[in-house]
C-alpha cells in the first residue's frame, strides 16, 4: 500500500496516535516511537527506528518569520512533525497547486512556491504530510520562540 493513495494531511494529539495505526505499518512505527520514549529527555540527533525506512530526527530551534520559511515537500518520505516543547504555525496545500521552485531529488526535497492553510500545533500535537503535501515548517505564531521536535521520516513505498 503506497501511504500518499490512502490519505492526505493529518493533525492530532499523539495521545490519539493509534486511531491512525491502519493507514500504514511504518506510519504505526513512528508513532509507537513518539509514544514509547522520553522526547524531553533525547538529545538532538537521529534515531533508527527501521534503518532508512524509518528515522526520527530531534530539533531544537528558534521558530522564524514567515518570510524566512520555505514551501517544501518529499519524493518518497512521509513526515510526522511532533512538537516535543513550545508551538510553531505549519502551512500546508496540496503539492499540484504550487510552482516548482528547486528540485533536490538527491535529499528527498523539493522547494516550492504557493499559498496555503496555516496550522497552528502547539505541544503535545502532531501534523503528517504525505509526499503530496506541500508544508512549511518553522514558522513562528506570533513572534520566535525555542522549539523542540521530532521529525519522523516514513518511507512510503
Amino acid at each position: 500500500m503506497i501511504l500518499s493513495e490512502v490519505t492526505s494531511m493529518i493533525m492530532d494529539q499523539l495521545s490519539n496516535a493509534s486511531l491512525y495505526d491502519g493507514v500504514h505499518p511504518r506510519l504505526k512505527k513512528g508513532f509507537n516511537f513518539l509514544l514509547d520514549n522520553d522526547l524531553q529527555a533525547l538529545p538532538v540527533g537521529k534515531y533508527e527506528i527501521e534503518d532508512d525506512k524509518v528515522f526520527v530526527m530531534i530539533q531544537e530551534y528558534e521558530t522564524k518569520l514567515i518570510e524566512e520559511c520555505r514551501l517544501e515537500s518529499h519524493y518518497l518520505y512521509t513526515d510526522i512533525q511532533y512538537v516535543i516543547k513550545g508551538e510553531e504555525r505549519m502551512v500546508y496545500t496540496n503539492k499540484a497547486e504550487t510552482e516548482l521552485v528547486e528540485a533536490q531529488q538527491e535529499n528527498d526535497v523539493m522547494f516550492l512556491k504557493g499559498e496555503g492553510n496555516h496550522l497552528i500545533v502547539k505541544e503535545g500535537s502532531f501534523a503528517v504530510f504525505m509526499p503530496q503535501d506541500a508544508h512549511m515548517p518553522g514558522v513562528c505564531v506570533n513572534q520566535p520562540q525555542a522549539v523542540k521536535k521530532a521529525v519522523v521520516k516514513v518511507l512510503c513505498d
